[in-house]
């Protein structure tokens, strides 16, 4: 068991779209897990930990991003971003081992419970996808709405604040993100303190 576990660096910020390491204060993430030889939490890795005005950093350039629904994602088409995010979702399939791993440790699921998670939110995803594509060629044209003749767009409202939780990190966090991301909101996320690696 402990040959599996993992040592994530979180030191990495996603600004403007730009993922970068950083250099800034961080913190240890430990582990439920203690070590019997030390009477320790095991350490499992590390997060950025960003201040003030890092944070007021974050929120100009998901405006900048947004640009008032002129920014590129906003403006992108929905198959633009519906690729994107299946790219996305494409490269997530490739850690899921990792990922579920990851969850095991940092949370204390068992792995049946973490392979669920993972495995529950890629299907949400899939599902997901699959409506918005269906909902779009429904609504194209015109269309009587509550008697009145319509022409209904969906269409991005803005930046999201996304505060993931602790207790289904992953599930929770991407059900909230990738609707988002699929409708062009721009999307500025703060992970939890608990369960952030995954």
């Amino acid at each position: 068991m402990w040959d599996s576990r993992p040592f994530v660096d979180g030191r990495k910020t996603c600004v403007g779209g730009a993922v970068e390491a950083w250099s800034g204060p961080s913190e240890e993430v430990t582990s439920p897990v203690f070590d019997a030889r030390t009477g320790k939490r095991l350490v499992i890795g590390q997060l950025a930990t960003m201040g003030e005005v890092d944070a007021v950093r974050a929120v100009e350039a998901s405006a900048a991003a947004w640009d008032r629904g002129q920014g590129a994602w906003p403006q992108m088409s929905l198959a633009e971003r519906i690729e994107r995010v299946e790219g996305a979702v494409a490269a997530l399939k490739e850690r899921r081992d990792e990922i579920v791993n990851v969850l095991m440790w940092e949370i204390a699921k068992n792995s049946a419970d973490a392979a669920a998670e993972f495995d529950r939110t890629v299907a949400f995803i899939g599902k997901t996808i699959e409506t918005l594509r269906r909902l779009d060629e429904e609504s194209a044209g015109w269309r009587v709405v509550s008697g009145v003749m319509a022409f209904v767009r969906r269409a991005a409202v803005g930046v999201m604040m996304l505060l993931g939780p602790y207790n289904y990190p992953f599930n929770e966090t991407y059900a909230a993100l990738i609707p988002a991301l699929l409708m062009g909101n721009v999307v500025l996320m703060k992970i939890p303190n608990v369960a952030g690696l995954a």
